[in-house]
């Protein structure tokens, strides 16, 4: 069995905006909308949990400005 790990080397803060920029192409999707909602508020959910994780760990990485 393969087992993925995330790479060591991508900060919690480009792991956010990546899950970001998922949350915007689940409402975007050709889906309805009850799922496109679901799989926004689960990557919503997501970057919120890696925002604090990374505002805890003092991490040197620049913030993200929301546009």
């Amino acid at each position: 069995m393969v087992k993925l790990t995330v790479p060591s080397h991508r900060s919690r803060r480009a792991r956010a905006a990546a899950h970001r920029a998922m949350a915007f192409a689940a409402l975007a999707s050709n889906s309805s909308e009850c799922v496109r909602y679901r799989r926004y508020h689960a990557h919503m959910r997501l970057v919120e949990a890696l925002s604090r994780a990374a505002d805890c760990d003092g991490s040197s990485a620049p913030r993200e400005v929301n546009a």
